[in-house]
C-alpha cells in the first residue's frame, strides 16, 4: 500500500459566508463545541455557540469532512450529513476523486495524525494545528474499494464508542437523582434522619508526594492517585487504576498512608469535592482527603453525599491562591445517617451499573488501534 501526503487526499475549501448574508440565517451553525471528540458525532443542541452570527463562517455540505484545528489533541473530526456553516476553527476538507470521505475522516482521527498535529501546532494557551504542515503528513492510501471496507468497519466501531459514552452520560444524571430520590436533599434532611459529623463516622487521612527527583520512589506496585485520575472518571463512581505508582520506599517517603479498598477519595485542594471509591488499596497525593467509613456509612452513600454538598464544601475551604478544605474542617461536616439497609440498596444499584467511563475509554482505545491497524494493511488484503 502506498502512502500519500494528506494534500493528495483532500483540499481545504475556504468558501465563506458573512454574517449579513441572507444565506447565513438559513444554514445551521456548527461550532467546535458541537463536535464530539474521537467519534465526531454532531450535537447541535449542546453548548449553543454565543455570537455565532457575528463573524464569518465557512460553508460546508454532505461532501466535506470538518476538521477541528483548535486544540488538535481534542481530535474533533466530523462528517456532516447536511449543508451548513461552521466556525473558522473547523476547516472543511473536500476529498479528492478516489478518496472515500469516511475513510479520510478516520485517518484524521487516528492517533498518529493527532500526535503529528499536536507536535506541529502553533500557540501555547490555545494551540492550533498548522494546516500547511499537516497537509504534508503521509496517509495510507489503499484502493477505493479497500477504503470503503475499512471505513465500514471503523464506522461500526465508532457507533459502539458512542453507545458507551451515552451510557456514561446517563449514569451521570441517574445516580445523583437516585440518591436524592431515596434519601432527600441532604442539606435539608427532609426525612429526618439522625445526623452526625463526618469525623464521628469516618477516619479522615491525607496523602503525600515523594520528591520527583528521587527515582527510587516511582514505578512500583502501589497505585498512587492524583486529582486528575479522579476528575478523568467523568462522574463514574469507582477508581480501578492510576496513571502513576509508588514503590514501598516512595510510600514511606511521601508520608502518604495506604488506604484500604472501599475508601472514598475526595479531592480537597483547588478542585474540591470530586470523589471516587478505591477498588484496591492505594495511596494519594496531598490533594486529597481520604475517608475510611465506619459501620454506619456505606462508601457509595458517602461519595454521593459529598458530591451533593460540593458548594458547601467550597464555602468551608480556606486559601487565596487556591482553595483547600482541611481534614479537621471536613470532620465537622454534618451528615444525615439513613438506615444501613437503605444505604446498601443504593450501593447495590450503583455497583450493578456498568462502569461507563472505563468502558468508553476502552472502546475509544480499541477504535483508535483498529484504525491504525486496518490502515496499515496491504491494499491487496481484504479487510
Amino acid at each position: 500500500m502506498r502512502a500519500a501526503p494528506l494534500a493528495e487526499l483532500c483540499e481545504l475549501d475556504r468558501r465563506s459566508v458573512r454574517p449579513g448574508d441572507p444565506l447565513a440565517g438559513e444554514l445551521p451553525f456548527v461550532g467546535v463545541e458541537n463536535v464530539a471528540r474521537d467519534t465526531g458525532f454532531l450535537d447541535l443542541d449542546a453548548n449553543a455557540r454565543v455570537g455565532s452570527g457575528k463573524s464569518a463562517a465557512f460553508l460546508f455540505d454532505e461532501r466535506h469532512v470538518l476538521y477541528g484545528k483548535l486544540a488538535p489533541y481534542l481530535n474533533k473530526v466530523a462528517t456532516p450529513d447536511f449543508a451548513g456553516r461552521c466556525s473558522t476553527e473547523l476547516l472543511p476538507l473536500l476529498p479528492r476523486v478516489g478518496v472515500d470521505r469516511d475513510f479520510l475522516a478516520h485517518m484524521l482521527r487516528r492517533r498518529e495524525t493527532v500526535r503529528f498535529a499536536v507536535d506541529s501546532a502553533n500557540g501555547t494557551r490555545m494551540p492550533r494545528a498548522d494546516m500547511k504542515t499537516l497537509m504534508t503528513l503521509p496517509i495510507p492510501f489503499p484502493s477505493l474499494d479497500a477504503q470503503r471496507r475499512i471505513a465500514g468497519m471503523l464506522n461500526r466501531a465508532a457507533r459502539i464508542v458512542r453507545l458507551r459514552e451515552t451510557a456514561r452520560d446517563r449514569f451521570r444524571s441517574f445516580a445523583p437523582a437516585l440518591f436524592v430520590g431515596m434519601f432527600g436533599d441532604p442539606a435539608e434532611n427532609p426525612m429526618g434522619w439522625p445526623v452526625s459529623m463526618i469525623g464521628e463516622t469516618c477516619s479522615v487521612v491525607g496523602g503525600g508526594t515523594p520528591r520527583r527527583s528521587d527515582g527510587a520512589c516511582f514505578g512500583g506496585g502501589v497505585p498512587w492517585a492524583t486529582p486528575s485520575d479522579v476528575t478523568a472518571l467523568n462522574g463514574a463512581c469507582y477508581i480501578e487504576k492510576t496513571k502513576e505508582t509508588l514503590t514501598e520506599a516512595g510510600l514511606k517517603k511521601s508520608a502518604a498512608r495506604l488506604v484500604p479498598a472501599r475508601a472514598v477519595l475526595m479531592t480537597s485542594r483547588a478542585t474540591i469535592g470530586y470523589t471516587a471509591i478505591a477498588q484496591a488499596p492505594m495511596a494519594t497525593n496531598q490533594g486529597f482527603a481520604n475517608l475510611i467509613c465506619g459501620e454506619s456509612l456505606s462508601p457509595e452513600y458517602l461519595s454521593f453525599f459529598l458530591r451533593n454538598r460540593v458548594d458547601a464544601l467550597i464555602r468551608l475551604a480556606n486559601g487565596t491562591t487556591f482553595k483547600e478544605i482541611s481534614k479537621s474542617t471536613l470532620k465537622t461536616v454534618r451528615i444525615p445517617l439513613p438506615p444501613m439497609d437503605m444505604q446498601r440498596r443504593f450501593a447495590a444499584v450503583v455497583n450493578r451499573t456498568p462502569r461507563p467511563a472505563a468502558a468508553a475509554a476502552a472502546a475509544r482505545e480499541l477504535a483508535s488501534s483498529l484504525t491504525s491497524a486496518l490502515a496499515a494493511r496491504p491494499a491487496e488484503e481484504d479487510p
